[in-house]
């Protein structure tokens, strides 16, 4: 058996996988963020749970938000407990059995590359969460691409381009990641929220934008336009560096058709002259990509190196 862990700012989710990756059970948890302690009784609970609910001792892999620094330190703003520990060390301290971690974004990519995924097979691949953050991973040459700092694929904290900024002229905003005009303070759930604020809107979720959009509000008009050449110009970007072959579009502003059907468009307008934008699918799997991409890392599945 397989099972995957997905920790979250507010959950935390375990599922248990057979060895054709179909999910046979699953759970949530609340995330007692700010206590450290309570934390890893929590994740030793559960992966015992998982253990006697399948009579075996299954494999492990654990998704987290953020990134590790370079003490191997988690740098999560949801997190806030678990930045005191050397990551790694400290859960092998407390779980009985090797185990994979990884960004959840990553995970994502893994999983909607593997079986039954949007982009099964493909071995070059970049998927790209929109939902409360931008988080992102890529698939090069059928590998999960990792970087020297073990963080490629952070997208969404790459810089606000200074020309859109001047022409909407965008305020310098801060970013829960301690950098400024990140572009994921801009081109997320919340960041959409903000961009219609900006041009006049009164929205108070991505779900309220989206209504005012179809009821042809101005202000809703001018933030699509907006964040919808930001997202082209940002996921060009991203073509430029790793030229993938498939985009996989997960997160809650997925759901929204208009904005995936515009994308490959808003990207081709800002990539090279006849290079024509790669295919843009929507996540397959949803919300169960990221703990399934985990077990997939934890059982050190083929799907991770097609070579």
């Amino acid at each position: 058996m397989h099972y995957g862990i997905d920790v979250g700012g507010t959950k935390t989710e375990i599922a248990i996988y057979d060895r054709n990756w179909q999910c046979l059970d699953r759970w949530r948890q609340p995330t007692p963020a700010q206590d450290g302690e309570a934390f890893l009784r929590m994740l030793t609970e559960m992966v015992e749970e998982a253990d006697d609910r399948c009579g075996s001792h299954g494999t492990l892999g654990l998704g987290f938000p953020g990134v590790l620094d370079d003490q191997g330190h988690l740098i999560a703003a949801n997190l806030p407990a678990l930045r005191p520990w050397v990551l790694e060390a400290t859960l092998k301290a407390h779980l009985d059995r090797p185990f994979a971690i990884e960004n959840d974004s990553r995970c994502f990519v893994v999983s909607e590359t593997g079986p039954g995924g949007a982009a099964e097979g493909e071995q070059h691949a970049f998927g790209a969460i929109l939902g409360t953050g931008a988080g992102g991973g890529a698939i090069i040459e059928g590998r999960l691409l990792k970087g020297g700092g073990g963080f490629a694929g952070e997208w969404g904290h790459l810089p606000l381009p200074a020309a859109a900024a001047k022409r909407y002229d965008l305020p310098l905003l801060p970013c829960g990641c301690g950098l400024q005009a990140c572009l994921e303070t801009y081109i997320a759930g919340p960041g959409l929220v903000r961009l219609h604020r900006h041009f006049g809107g009164v929205s108070e979720s991505a779900e309220q934008w989206h209504q005012a959009w179809l009821g042809g509000e101005d202000a809703a008009q001018r933030a699509h336009q907006c964040h919808l050449e930001l997202l082209g110009g940002a996921l060009a970007n991203v073509i430029k560096l790793l030229s993938p072959r498939v985009i996989i579009i997960g997160g809650g502003l997925s759901a929204m058709d208009e904005l995936v059907e515009a994308l490959p468009a808003a990207m081709g307008a800002q990539l090279f002259p006849d290079i024509k934008a790669p295919k843009v699918v929507r996540s397959r799997l949803g919300d169960a990509s990221g703990v399934r991409g985990a077990a997939m890392l934890g059982a050190g599945s083929s799907t991770i190196d097609r070579h």
